[in-house]
């Protein structure tokens, strides 16, 4: 299964042709989560200032991004937001969000369908970069998305092999600073494809509270992905095991960062004896949140 993340780079060539939007407002909300959701807090890196409050006014952008489309707390977002009069972009291969679409008129960016969530990343971010870069008048160089895909992904499994001997019999968390939605990611592929525990943390806050509890966590592997001097400080109190980017360029280290990611998660679940795609407790947990928010 490792071929899914490295072969992003193809993904990556098909995401660059999926038409966009022009938004109108300047405010720009994201409701996404999980595997839908952490696309908007890594756009974040590249200084795009989504906001994710949800209190909606009528005077801003709601991109909702649900790669299923029946994720109910977007769903919900999304009808709070129409129900204020707010400008609605969705981005979702299908579901309840496409039929909602449609039956109100809302902007709509239907992406392939076919895939786990967490893998359908490039399907996701590239349209939602593409549209904020744009309103904010920021200069990307979109093709260093597939590059960073493409100039890694031999060192890389290389890596994830090195990460996964240290994990093993241990709890990894995942620290950093500007990188901090990557480390949540690195958390999130190692639980969901994985079974396996994994955590995350963010830097400078952990200097002041969370370095104390490996006095007695000799099980936590404290795990540094490296963005700025400030990292360096839990690297060096925590004699940390580090994640050095493979670039200079951020856009570059976001989707070469997320592969690396997503094959040591892979190879994890292999030695746990564990198939990435079989779930246990999320569908439960999705069924209860969709009673909660009694959508139909």
């Amino acid at each position: 299964m490792d071929e899914i993340y490295l072969n992003w780079d193809k993904l990556f060539d098909e995401a660059f042709k999926i038409p966009i939007f022009d938004i109108k407002n300047d405010t720009i909300i994201f409701s996404g989560i999980g595997g839908s959701g952490i696309v908007g807090e890594i756009a974040n890196i590249l200084g795009l200032e989504l906001e994710f409050k949800k209190k909606f006014k009528g005077n801003e952008t709601l991109i909702a991004v649900s790669y299923s489309g029946t994720t109910s707390e977007t769903i919900y977002d999304v009808n709070n937001a129409i129900a204020a009069g707010s400008e609605v972009i969705i981005i979702t291969s299908g579901g309840k969000l496409e039929k909602l679409a449609q039956e109100k008129g809302l902007k709509l960016i239907k992406v392939p369908s076919g895939y786990q969530t967490r893998y359908a990343f490039p399907y996701l971010f590239t349209p939602l970069v593409k549209m904020v870069s744009n309103k904010r008048g920021i200069k990307i160089r979109e093709q260093e998305l597939k590059e960073g895909v493409s100039e890694s992904k031999d060192k890389i499994p290389i890596d994830s092999r090195k990460l996964i001997e240290l994990i093993i019999n241990k709890i990894p968390v995942f620290y950093s600073s500007k990188y901090l939605s990557i480390a949540k990611r690195f958390k999130q592929e190692i639980n969901e494809n994985a079974k396996y525990p994994a955590f995350f943390g963010e830097i400078p806050e952990v200097n002041h509270n969370e370095i104390e509890s490996y006095v007695h966590g000799n099980l936590l592997l404290p795990i540094v992905i490296e963005s700025n001097d400030i990292d360096k400080i839990t690297e060096e109190v925590l004699n940390s095991t580090i994640i050095k980017p493979y670039f200079t360029s951020d856009l570059k280290n976001i989707t070469s960062l997320l592969v690396l990611a997503g094959i040591t998660s892979l190879e994890l679940a292999k030695k746990m004896d564990e198939k990435p795609e079989k779930l246990y407790n999320i569908p439960k947990a999705r069924q209860l949140t969709t009673n909660l928010f009694h959508i139909n």
